[in-house]
């Protein structure tokens, strides 16, 4: 009878022991290599947008104008953009936008997110070149809605215009740069 003991007693430690195991890989699954790849070119992504939107800066500070093709801004300011998506430039004589969308001929569409980047110029400010990056907050081949220019919602100063995302993105972290 002791030892019909022990053994459940050392069958109940490894369940125990199993059981917690269990909770800590599904709070951190061990990423696919798929899954890898997808982050890497998530990753390629933004870095695409935000030397996008630099490159805007830049050129708009030299030539008083927006750059209204990918292909200029990727040969000028050298950017490497990712075939897991597709790229488009948008301009105004106040903004530029760039998008940066997941292509449809990925084995992992589904998980990649697309981009907004927006450089405004701040008239009155003077004039600042103001740029946002924002992320759609579901994945897909979804294009983020405009970031938009509005005035402050500070009541001692409502000149002051601030960028922000539209709906469904929202900004990345650190994002936002004044010039």
């Amino acid at each position: 009878m002791l030892k019909k003991t022990r053994i459940m007693l050392s069958i109940n430690v490894v369940a125990g022991t199993v059981l917690a195991l269990g909770v800590g890989f599904a709070l951190r699954p061990v990423p696919t290599q798929a899954q890898s790849q997808a982050d890497a070119d998530q990753n390629a992504a933004l870095q695409a947008v935000a030397k996008m939107m630099e490159g805007q800066r830049t050129y708009y500070q030299k030539n008083g104008q927006f750059k209204a093709v990918v292909s200029d801004l990727q040969q000028d300011f050298g950017i490497t953009l990712p075939a897991t998506f597709n790229y488009a430039v948008r301009t105004s004589a106040e903004a530029a936008y760039s998008y940066v969308i997941p292509a449809q001929s990925t084995p992992y569409t589904g998980q990649l997110k697309a981009y907004a980047g927006a450089a405004f110029l701040t008239p009155n400010q003077n004039p600042k070149i103001t740029t946002i990056i924002c992320q759609n907050t579901m994945t897909g081949q979804v294009r983020p809605a405009d970031p938009t220019l509005a005035r402050s919602t500070n009541l001692a100063d409502p000149k002051i215009l601030t960028v922000q995302c539209g709906d469904y993105s929202v900004q990345v972290p650190m994002s936002k740069v004044n010039e």
